[in-house]
This record gives C-alpha cells, sequence and structure tokens, in this order.
C-alpha cells in the first residue's frame, strides 16, 4: 500500500516548499510521451541550464511589446467572427485567441493564417493539454496517451518541421556571416536550436519543448479567462456600483483578475518527491522518494494572509506589500511559470514615463467587457465533467449590442 503524501499547508509552508530545491516535481509523470525532459519536468543543473537560456525570451520588455504591438492586432481578428454572430463561448474563445500567442513564444509559424489553420492548432493543443493534466483526468490513461502521441507527430509533420527549417537556414545565414543573430525570431524553438549541442537537444526533446510551451499558453489562460469573467459577472451582480468602473478602471480589472486568479489556480496543487530525508517546512519528516502534496489552494485562502474572507472573490481586498494579490497561482522559486508576467502583467511601472501593463489576461476581459458580452439566458454554463479540476467545459455568452428583454448583461 503506497503512503499517503506529506501534506503542506498554509502560505508561508507552502512558499518554502515550493522554493525548496530538495523537492522535484513529481506530478507530470503521467504523459512522458509529452513531458519527458521539457523545462517544467527537469530539475537541478539540466533544469537551469534550460531555464537560463529560455529565460531571456521573457525579460519585461517583451511582455511590453506583446501587449502594446502584437496582441491588439490578435485579438481583434479572433473576435470579430464572434461579433458577427452574437455569441462566443468563453473557453472556446479563450483558447482559440491564445494559441496565437502561445504559437509566437513557441515558435510555431502559421503561414496559411487561415482559419483551417488555427483550428487544426487549437485541437492539437487542446489535445497536448490533455497530457499535461493527465494526472487529474477522468478518462482511460493508455488511450489518452495514444492520443497524445499521434497528435504530436501531426503537429511536428505540419508546423514543427517548417518552421524549424526557416529557423535552421537563419542560423546557417548567421554562422557564414552573411545574417546577424538580431535576424532570428525571438522564441523558443529559435533558442532551443541555437543551443541543440550544448542543452544535448535531440529532435524529440525540441518537438515535447515547442508542444509542451504551445499548451501551456492556451491552456491554463483559457481557464483564467473564464473564471475571471464568471467572478467579475457574479460581483456586478450584487456590487452594482463596480460595473461601470470594471469598464473603464483598467487597474481595477486587473485587481479583479488577480483576485480571481488566487481562487483559481490552475492547480490547486503541486506535488513534489523529496530526493533526499529532510524535514519540511511544518516539522514534518520525509524520506528520499518520498511524496509532497503542497496545497497551494490552502495557502491562497489562508485568512492570516489575504483577511476573514479570503474564500470569497473582492476585488477591493488589501495584502501585504510582499504577497502577490494573485497568491501563489503562479508558483515560486525555480519553477514559476515563465507566462506570469504577460498574462498577468506587471501593473504601474515606477517611473512615472513607464506605461502601465496589464497583461493580455487583463486586456482580454476589458474588450469582452466593451462589447457587452454577458451571459446567455437559455444557455447556462457547464463544468467540464473530462477533469477533476473545477473548470468550464462551456460558457456561452452573448456579445454586442442587447437583443432581447431576456438578456442578462452583467450590469
Amino acid at each position: 500500500m503506497t503512503a499517503a503524501p506529506a501534506r503542506v499547508t498554509g502560505y508561508q509552508n507552502a512558499f518554502s516548499a515550493l522554493c525548496d530545491r530538495r523537492l522535484v516535481q513529481s506530478m507530470y509523470g503521467e504523459c512522458d510521451v509529452l513531458l519527458e525532459r521539457v523545462l517544467l519536468t527537469l530539475h537541478g543543473a539540466a533544469h537551469a541550464g534550460r531555464r537560463a537560456i529560455e529565460w531571456k525570451l521573457f525579460r519585461r520588455d517583451f511582455a511590453r511589446y506583446y501587449e502594446s504591438e502584437v496582441y491588439p492586432l490578435t485579438l481583434s481578428r479572433t473576435l470579430a467572427p464572434y461579433l458577427k454572430k452574437g455569441q462566443v463561448d468563453l473557453p472556446e474563445f479563450g483558447f482559440r485567441v491564445n494559441i496565437n500567442l502561445s504559437a509566437d513564444i513557441a515558435g510555431i509559424d502559421r503561414t496559411a493564417g487561415s482559419e483551417e489553420e488555427t483550428d487544426a492548432l487549437v485541437r492539437l493543443t487542446r489535445k497536448f493539454s490533455e497530457g499535461a493534466t493527465l494526472f487529474h483526468s477522468t478518462r482511460d490513461k493508455d488511450t489518452v496517451r495514444e492520443e497524445v502521441s499521434a497528435a504530436l507527430a501531426e503537429f511536428d509533420h505540419r508546423f514543427l518541421a517548417p518552421s524549424k527549417r526557416r529557423r535552421e537556414v537563419t542560423l546557417n545565414n548567421i554562422a557564414s556571416g552573411v545574417a546577424v543573430e538580431e535576424d532570428m525570431p525571438r522564441d523558443i524553438l529559435s533558442v532551443l536550436l541555437a543551443n541543440r549541442d550544448e542543452q544535448d537537444l535531440d529532435d524529440d526533446m525540441i518537438l515535447r519543448e515547442v508542444a509542451f510551451f504551445m499548451q501551456a499558453g492556451a491552456h491554463s489562460s483559457a481557464n483564467a479567462l473564464t473564471h475571471s469573467f464568471h467572478e467579475i459577472t457574479q460581483w456586478c451582480q450584487t456590487n452594482p456600483e463596480d460595473a461601470e468602473r470594471i469598464k473603464t478602471d483598467d487597474a481595477f480589472l486587473q485587481q479583479c483578475l488577480h483576485e480571481s486568479l488566487r481562487l483559481h489556480p490552475a492547480s490547486p496543487v503541486a506535488w513534489r518527491k523529496a530526493n533526499e530525508a529532510f524535514t519540511l517546512p511544518d516539522g514534518t519528516h520525509v524520506e528520499a522518494d518520498d511524496n509532497v502534496l503542497i496545497d497551494l489552494m490552502s495557502a491562497n485562502i489562508e485568512t492570516a494572509i489575504f483577511g476573514e474572507d479570503a474564500t470569497s472573490f473582492n476585488p477591493h481586498r488589501v495584502v501585504a506589500d510582499r504577497i502577490p494579490a494573485f497568491g501563489l497561482t503562479f508558483g515560486i522559486g525555480i519553477h514559476t511559470c515563465f507566462g506570469r508576467d504577460i498574462a498577468g502583467g506587471l501593473g504601474q511601472g515606477k517611473e512615472a514615463s513607464q506605461a502601465p501593463h496589464y497583461g493580455t489576461l487583463t486586456n482580454l476581459l476589458k474588450s469582452l467587457l466593451q462589447h457587452h458580452a454577458r451571459l446567455d439566458p437559455l444557455n447556462p454554463p457547464v463544468a467540464d465533467t473530462a477533469t477533476e479540476r473545477a473548470n468550464w467545459g462551456q460558457y456561452p455568452l452573448l456579445i454586442g449590442a442587447a437583443s432581447t428583454p431576456q438578456e442578462i448583461p452583467i450590469d
């Protein structure tokens, strides 16, 4: 009989455990076909080396550039057909709009620029997400692994291989002096190819790493968008004085987003395995290879940190300066989510001349609210039954001007 894992609860204990390098990532071993030796599952020197080369992409100047220069066009193009139809399913829309963000960062070229091309990327990336969250899946796990393997093969042939060839040509031109390093695209695939020998990366490893980044950006952002819209909707129904402010005050809208992220972490727990015997922050002793469950949800709703109403959504919540408003949702330490600043934003810069960076999720919410997105009274939201995680499977909205008296606007 397998022993129950040691459970770490509370904010400070969870924070310390996440930063402890004696605890190794262990929740993602169910789907090695996708996640073997990707950044998320590496540890020690291998993780440090991979993270060092990839982290350069995620400097704050890139987050600001993407928000101001690239993302508005992507959002406008993706939202246009839904505005014309007057309806949108929020998880599906969130996934589609973030596919482009994920592809830009991962290094997947979309040469056709067609709906069919986006459809294919959505389909394949959804399958990668099933693999990444296999630990919580309610489906037969061997079946999911086979489907993920088939999706990887199709993704490689149709998208990765052509993108790789284009970058290899540029790398050869740089080596021969025909091109300079600034000619190389700023993405994960370019970094992996440029450091292939140094990091001992074969083609299969590059495929898994790029596929992982595709799903990581689209899957968690789509769920976060839906959760935050739901929380804002419920809040405005009982706090109508905030309904207009949410539409005009970007900083307050970001507060709403961060509060929702705190209550809905992508995973409510983080699993680790001890690589040596030691004592956890709460005094519990673990032996080498013992499993440790870090309860992120308990950390994010600890009343001593977030107040007596910590289990409730309250965008006016005030926390200590050293505590992120979103809690430990993006992790901390060596496995902090790369997409934190891009998705969640940075807020107001320290310099008066520096424009605030609110992140792609705040911008998505702002656009939906400006277009009067609202619940569809004839089609209530439906929970996702394919996972144990508390996500929405369908969240139908009407969008655009109200057309019937039965509609329920958020304000």
